[in-house]
């Protein structure tokens, strides 16, 4: 894929997954009530966060506004962070979102128990600390990642 393509195709996978959050929240969940549903939309919404960075990075890469892309997520951030946030307009908070999900989704792939209870899913790490998700917290974080790809897509065109 040519660098132009694969910023263009990056920005459509992270609207495609958007939506499959989307109607996962306000369509499906409501439908069957099963919290462990609530992964399966963050990691949808991760996909979508990761995508529009990604996106970024290709798009500064490919006019030459920063010279390389680092693999590791951690390191990529940093740089999305450091070098373009400002430049996308979007706010701190807004950009720690996409550090908060996948935070997230690490802690339950290294997690030793997870459970829902009621409208919560509940992920406990090695010590038994918990972290709990509801639906509600993941339609704020929708709400968030709306505004997140609209500013990168905007600042793309």
């Amino acid at each position: 894929i040519i660098d132009m393509e694969l910023y263009q195709e990056l920005v459509k996978k992270s609207i495609t997954s958007f939506r499959t959050a989307d109607h996962l929240t306000y369509v499906t969940f409501p439908l069957i009530r099963e919290t462990k549903l609530i992964l399966t939309i963050l990691d949808n919404i991760n996909l979508s966060l990761t995508n529009a960075m990604n996106a970024a990075l290709e798009y500064e890469k490919y006019y030459k506004r920063i010279m390389s892309i680092p693999d590791h997520f951690d390191l990529k951030y940093a740089l999305f962070e450091d070098k373009l946030i400002n430049k996308y307009n979007i706010l701190k908070k807004e950009a720690q979102l996409i550090h908060q999900i996948h935070h997230i989704l690490e802690s339950h792939k290294q997690s030793p128990i997870e459970f829902s209870r009621r409208d919560k899913f509940v992920i406990c790490n090695h010590n038994y600390q918990m972290k709990t998700i509801t639906i509600p917290e993941v339609k704020e974080f929708l709400s968030q990642t709306r505004t997140i790809i609209t500013k990168i897509t905007k600042g793309i065109k």
